[in-house]
């Protein structure tokens, strides 16, 4: 809940804040500095999400090398060591996909000019798509591996 409530907070901040009138083309009622925040929030998070993965994953490989060093029983070894849910490759499947998503929004928001609210409606829409997607092959997997 509070992930919400501070993702709410990111996003409409720049519209509650933005004061001057800078339009990217004529015409158009969309702000740069509203764009030019939100995609620093963006970035910033997908920084600090790519972080947090490698350290997980490194802090991870040392617990397996001193668990290794120590002789840790069968038992306690096995209920550690069981791989994750959110095994590597569906990790890198949903970042494809995401990525994918949002390319092919810039592509067809590039096309649709001049830019303007559409062009991040069409933006949104793309990488809506690509979750759903992600969603389907997740619980596609989730019903191939209980029929197993």
């Amino acid at each position: 809940m509070k992930r919400l409530i501070l993702l709410f907070l990111a996003f409409t901040t720049p519209f509650l804040v933005s004061a001057e009138d800078y339009h990217f083309t004529e015409g158009s009622s969309f702000s740069r500095p509203l764009f030019e925040i939100s995609a620093t929030i963006f970035a910033a998070w997908l920084v600090i999400n790519f972080l947090i993965s490698l350290v997980r994953i490194i802090l991870d490989n040392r617990l397996k090398l001193k668990m290794i060093e120590k002789e840790v029983s069968d038992k306690v070894a096995e209920q550690i060591l069981q791989p994750t849910k959110n095994d590597t490759k569906s990790q890198a499947f949903k970042w494809f996909l995401i990525l994918a998503g949002m390319g092919i929004g810039l592509g067809l928001a590039s096309a649709t000019t001049p830019f303007g609210i559409h062009s991040i409606a069409i933006i949104v829409c793309c990488l809506s798509l690509s979750f759903l997607g992600y969603f389907s092959y997740m619980k596609r997997s989730e019903n191939n591996n209980l029929n197993k």
